[in-house]
């Protein structure tokens, strides 16, 4: 019986050590949310977000550091989610700035979060999109736009059990934007053109 207790007492230590990461996670997932929030703020305003953009690269490093990557943590619920926010900051501020879209390789994360962050991030495009055509900048509009129809193109090509990736939900809320910010653009056009 010595050697049960032995036995159980080193699968306690790796559950304990496992819940002291993953309580770690959480706290780091929290930050990172709030970092997300900002930085999506700054885009929206046309602020530069730089020093954003930096601080939550060094947040998400530090808890894939601080995890050790451990799969069992880092598919956490409140992970998942905070990874998601992180890509959707990262995909936007990309797409806006440079007219590309990052890959879960260019962000050190899981393919999971990665494509749940991508699909966020046409709602963000759409209040980028929203803005542009209340200042007249049809252009910026109609090149956000164009994004937005490759990214949901590529979006509505999974078919995967939600037990793998819960994408169906996100894949109908997409398709509802695609089609109002169609409308929007299109009624934009044709006020550009009768304005001419």
């Amino acid at each position: 019986m010595e050697e049960l207790t032995k036995m159980t007492e080193d699968a306690l230590r790796i559950f304990r050590d496992i819940e002291s990461r993953r309580e770690c996670a959480i706290r780091r997932s929290r930050d990172i949310i709030r970092e997300t929030k900002r930085m999506i703020h700054s885009i929206h305003i046309s602020d530069d977000g730089t020093v954003s953009r930096d601080a939550l690269m060094k947040l998400v490093s530090d808890l894939i550091s601080e995890t050790g990557g451990d799969p069992f943590v880092m598919n956490t619920a409140p992970v998942t989610d905070a990874l998601a926010e992180y890509a959707e900051a990262m995909i936007l501020d990309s797409v806006i700035k440079n007219g590309c879209v990052l890959s879960f390789g260019d962000l050190n994360i899981g393919p999971q979060p990665w494509i749940l962050g991508l699909a966020d991030c046409l709602g963000e495009m759409r209040r980028v999109i929203l803005t542009s055509l209340m200042s007249g900048d049809l252009e910026k509009a109609e090149s956000v736009f164009s994004k937005m129809e490759e990214i949901c193109h590529e979006l509505m090509l999974f078919d995967v059990p939600d037990s793998i990736l819960p994408i169906r939900r996100k894949q109908d809320i997409a398709r509802g934007i695609m089609e109002r910010t169609r409308t929007d653009i299109a009624n934009a056009v044709v006020l550009s053109k009768a304005r001419c």
